[in-house]
């Protein structure tokens, strides 16, 4: 599984690898510390496969057959409630993350009380996710397995819940069950999904309850109606039996792996990440890498004319050489000015977009809430419909707060990624430029790089329900004003219910708020930071080699010879590195 994409992963860390030595024992931290970050960036990059689809398609078992093994429960009725992600790591663990933001640590097999709904029924113990870390092999390469709550199960909370993760996804495997036609509900989620997944995937599971021929009749209907509803002939459908791959797998039975088609489903898999994340990871990467080469060769270049030059010519090219790169400095500062304008541009928004959202969404609940009350207080105490009210109250500002979280957070990613893959476009504009004007000074070739936009990576937006003291009127007050009239006591409680409604809701927006620009100022520090270091790496190189031209042209002959010896002897290793790098950039490019 991902065999070719692993191939090419290793291939390029090694030849990454191999350049930071080389900048090591030139002395240059910037280029080995943005070498550095690279491969940790390639190493933490994921591949989020969200499987979905209508209850009782058997997701959950083909989730424990792709990992190998049986992770996730099953049963006869309706059973996944809970969100559960499934990452790799080197030891079995589970963490269950709740609606407030705390989080508690369970065994894999524990897993079944937070996410089932026979032992965690509408939610009541108010999970939000859970994680669960996995040795598979299927998930080593940064693949994040997702199983969703089933869609159109007589529990609208779950349907809610899947809808609230199709953002998330790079991929979704969406199941259908070869002894249930396509229903309203699938049909109508399809078309819903297609707008927020960048591929879907179909498998028309259990084949194995049914004969060749109904299988057949079965996978030309449900093309045949995928096709007609999202109105498209591009159609990925994989006749698969989960349950079968599980058993083969799990007992080592290659006959029974081949009869479930399970192979055919993980070749897919395997050339959709190497075709699309796969691919932007390797080549980046790789070009990156080659960029910094590049200016690691012409350093050597700059070295060896500078022997060639007398003493007083070099002189005058450094010179020359540090009023152009003092004047690129400037520049990169300037551009790094304005990518802080841009990001300040980004807050102002969300925080006219929370505002708004405040705004529209306080009547829409304040309606539900007087509903409720009027609902609840007939059958309760004072007391009791003050609590009932103070939950509910939390209840509905937490669903409402977390689908515009999520929304507002899609938003800023997109955006922040658009200014900033403009911004580090700019600062290798700059850094072309230096080399550019280098090798004219110096009279030297240089190679040139075609610019890749670089990878980002995942950044996850916090948000933690922040419930004020005086959230509800407190009961001694309640106690003295029970001695009114019933009906005024109601509109009371109704008053009070209203202002603590207001209140929470404008102190979380502000939360959400708060989080998202802290959040997107940390980020934009992080890329001013990576800016500053992707030129200083290049000035630090050819500033270097001058100035090691400088000190050794004082040096004896058999010195400067032992020097002209090493520079040969690095020029062949980045030789070498340069056929390696290209190559794994035209395999991507092909």
């Amino acid at each position: 599984m991902l065999e070719h994409f692993r191939e090419q992963k290793t291939l390029l860390t090694n030849a990454v690898e191999q350049l930071i030595t080389l900048a090591e024992a030139g002395g240059n931290r910037f280029a080995v510390d943005l070498l550095t970050e690279s491969l940790a960036r390639v190493a933490s990059e994921t591949f989020t496969l969200v499987v979905m689809g209508e209850f009782k398609r058997g997701k959950s078992t083909l989730i424990n057959a792709l990992v190998g093994t049986r992770i996730l429960p099953t049963a006869i009725v309706p059973l996944t409630a809970i969100p559960t992600f499934i990452r790799h790591g080197p030891e079995p663990q589970a963490t269950v993350v709740f609606l407030d933001g705390r989080s508690v640590k369970v065994p894999v097999g524990a897993i079944v009380q937070y996410v089932t709904e026979k032992e965690n029924p509408r939610n009541i113990k108010k999970v939000r996710e859970v994680e669960v870390i996995y040795p598979a092999p299927f998930l080593a390469e940064g693949i994040i397995l997702v199983d969703t709550p089933g869609v159109g199960s007589a529990y609208t909370h779950n349907t809610e819940a899947a809808y609230g993760y199709l953002p998330r996804a790079d991929a979704a495997l969406f199941v259908i069950s070869v002894d249930a036609p396509l229903g309203k509900g699938e049909l109508d989620y399809l078309r819903d999904v297609r707008h927020h997944v960048h591929k879907l995937i179909f498998v028309l599971n259990k084949i194995d309850i049914v004969s060749p021929h109904d299988l057949a009749e079965a996978l030309d209907f449900t093309r045949r109606m995928l096709q007609e509803q999202l109105q498209t002939q591009d159609i990925l459908l994989v006749p698969l039996s989960a349950r079968l791959a599980l058993e083969g797998k799990e007992q080592n039975d290659a006959e029974r792996l081949k009869t479930s088609r399970m192979t055919e489903l993980e070749n897919l898999i395997n050339d959709l990440i190497r075709r699309q994340k796969g691919a932007l990871i390797i080549s980046a990467t790789a070009s990156r890498a080659l960029r910094i080469l590049n200016e690691l060769e012409l350093g050597l270049e700059l070295w060896r004319r500078g022997m060639e030059d007398s003493l007083e010519e070099l002189e005058r090219k450094i010179a020359a050489f540090e009023a152009e790169l003092a004047h690129l400095e400037q520049e990169r500062e300037d551009s790094i000015y304005l990518l802080y304008r841009e990001v300040d541009k980004l807050a102002a928004r969300v925080a006219e977009d929370m505002e708004a959202f405040e705004h529209r969404v306080f009547p829409q609940l304040a309606g539900q809430l007087e509903d409720f009350i009027e609902d609840n207080y007939p059958r309760h105490s004072v007391k009791e419909t003050a609590g009932l009210a103070q939950d509910y109250i939390k209840k509905i500002i937490l669903g409402v707060l977390e689908e515009q979280r999520e929304r507002e957070k899609e938003i800023m990613q997109q955006e922040f990624a658009r200014v900033a893959r403009r911004f580090f476009k700019r600062i290798e504009d700059i850094v072309d430029r230096l080399m550019a004007a280098s090798a004219e000074i110096f009279q030297v070739e240089v190679h040139k790089t075609a610019y890749k936009d670089y990878i980002l990576g995942d950044r996850y937006f916090y948000f933690h329900f922040y419930e004020h003291p005086t959230f509800i009127p407190a009961f001694e007050e309640l106690t003295v004003a029970s001695l009114l009239p019933k009906a005024l006591l109601k509109k009371h409680i109704l008053t009070k219910t209203r202002a603590s409604l207001a209140e929470l809701l404008n102190r979380n927006c502000g939360r959400v708020r708060a989080d998202l620009v802290e959040s997107l100022k940390e980020k934009v520090r992080q890329v001013a930071g990576e800016l500053r270091l992707r030129s200083d790496a290049v000035a630090f190189s050819l500033k270097n080699a001058l100035q090691k031209a400088l000190e050794e042209k004082k040096a004896s002959v058999a010195e400067q010879e032992k020097s002209r010896a090493k520079c040969e002897e690095e020029k062949q290793k980045l030789s070498i590195l340069r056929q390696n790098l290209e190559g794994l950039l035209k395999l991507e490019n092909d």
